[in-house]
Parts: structure tokens; C-alpha cells; sequence
């Protein structure tokens, strides 16, 4: 791998962890309207509807951005094992695809760990949640539709994220 590469796929893991933890305070503020309402100014709280507006576009953020933060994760995870810069698009389970598969099989692992611990219910494999949200960046990141944003909760998409970025680390 030249230095070039490496840069590459060290600076791809770095976006992806930085926008993760930003998607996070997303999540929480669109849980929790009043963290959304200590975060505007007074001014901001006396328009019609400021809240809930603020709260749906802490969603909309959410759901566009976390599909980017994993693409990023995956793309630094190819580069790192593959040697490989070149994988392109935005179909985050043909990306998964190219990766080894020993790092497929760690990445399960460790959401199969992370499930367990905070999604016990959840039975579909990283993989899978990869799968049914190939379409969640081109398809989410114009708010022309908001009735679109009930895809229901993006906690999964994270955990995957956490994951990669986990074996990103570990390997």
C-alpha cells in the first residue's frame, strides 16, 4: 500500500468517525425537544413551530448523514484490507461485498455483540440492515417528501456503523 493509500484510507475513517459522533447528538436532540430548545435562541423559540421544525430537521440530518458516515466506514475499511482505493458508489451492501471475507465475518461478530447488548430483538445480520438501507442516501438527502423520514428508527444503521469502525480499529 503506498503512503498515498494509506492517507487515503485513514482520512476516509476519520470523516466517518467524526460525522458519527456528530449523527449521535442528531439522534438524541430529535429524542429529546428540549435539548432543541436550549440549543435555539430566544428569538429563535418565539417563530411558529421552532421546535418541532428544529426536531425534524435533527432527523432529516440524521437520516441522510448516517448512511454517508457508513459508506465513509466502509469505504476506509476496503482500502485498509483490500489495498484497494478505488471503491466507489453509494450502495452500502455491495460495498460490504468487496470487503475480505474475514473482515465480513469480524464486522458480524462484532454486531452480532453489539446487537446483543442493545438490540436484543433485532434478528438481521449487518449485512442485511446494509441491504435495506442501500437506498437511504440518494433517496434521503432531499427533504422534498418528510412523510419519507418514518423509515423508523436509525439505531440499527448506527450500530452498524459502530461495528465497522470497530473492526476498522481492531485489524
Amino acid at each position: 500500500m503506498t503512503a498515498q493509500q494509506n492517507k487515503l484510507h485513514r482520512l476516509r475513517h476519520g470523516q466517518a468517525l467524526a460525522l458519527q459522533y456528530a449523527v449521535q447528538l442528531l439522534i438524541n436532540s430529535a429524542r429529546e425537544p428540549e435539548i432543541v430548545r436550549r440549543a435555539l435562541s430566544d428569538a429563535q423559540t418565539t417563530a411558529a413551530n421552532a421546535v418541532s421544525t428544529a426536531v425534524l430537521g435533527c432527523d432529516y440530518a440524521t437520516r441522510f448523514m448516517l448512511p454517508f458516515v457508513v459508506e465513509l466506514a466502509l469505504k476506509a475499511l476496503i482500502g485498509k484490507h483490500n489495498d484497494d482505493q478505488g471503491a466507489w458508489g453509494h450502495h452500502l451492501s455491495e460495498l460490504y461485498d468487496r470487503l475480505p471475507a474475514d473482515v465480513q465475518a469480524e464486522l458480524e461478530r462484532d454486531f452480532a455483540h453489539i446487537k446483543g447488548a442493545e438490540m436484543p430483538a433485532e434478528t438481521r445480520t449487518a449485512r442485511k440492515i446494509l441491504a435495506d438501507h442501500d437506498n437511504d442516501f440518494p433517496e434521503w438527502r432531499y427533504l422534498d417528501d418528510p412523510s419519507k423520514l418514518t423509515g423508523g428508527p436509525v439505531d440499527t444503521l448506527q450500530y452498524v456503523a459502530c461495528a465497522i469502525l470497530n473492526v476498522y480499529n481492531s485489524t
